[in-house]
């Protein structure tokens, strides 16, 4: 499959609604859910987003599950996970569906993501804590699970 030229093009996710540059998206990949995406032309990306009404709202979810992934990707924890689980999915798939998982899990309180008050240099400062480390491991090798099935 063809994503036409980066220059003239964005990449288009019918699930999120969403238009991406093709270097925020590797693999045409949704950066959001990682579904697959398409080419468009940049002026159907911009009326596509009008009409979809996902303008600031979305750039600020997009930024904070990239820094999500960020966080939990952090040291080559991802790629561990990844070989350890052996989930059947492309990487980046994998690592959208965690990222889900965890923001999930922060919502409903068995993950907590420290952040600094105001940026910092130390990566330290940037961290994932388990509230309910048992109930992370369970959803995780139901995730695992689930793709391998597929």
């Amino acid at each position: 499959m063809t994503h036409g030229d980066p220059t003239k093009t964005y990449l288009w996710c019918n699930v999120c609604r969403r238009s991406f540059r093709h270097e925020d998206a590797p693999g045409a990949r949704c950066p959001v859910c990682g579904a697959e995406m398409h080419p468009i032309g940049k002026m159907n990306a911009i009326l596509r987003g009008l009409m979809a009404t996902e303008m600031v709202a979305s750039d600020l979810r997009t930024k904070h599950r990239q820094l999500v992934r960020m966080i939990w990707t952090r040291n080559g924890m991802g790629e561990q996970y990844y070989r350890v689980l052996a989930p059947g999915i492309p990487y980046n798939r994998f690592e959208a569906q965690v990222t889900e998982l965890l923001c999930r899990g922060a919502a409903e309180g068995w993950v907590r993501f420290c952040l600094p008050p105001a940026p910092s240099a130390t990566e330290e400062d940037y961290r994932l804590e388990f509230v309910d480390e048992e109930r992370f491991v369970t959803e995780l090798e139901q995730l695992a699970e689930a793709t391998r099935k597929h």
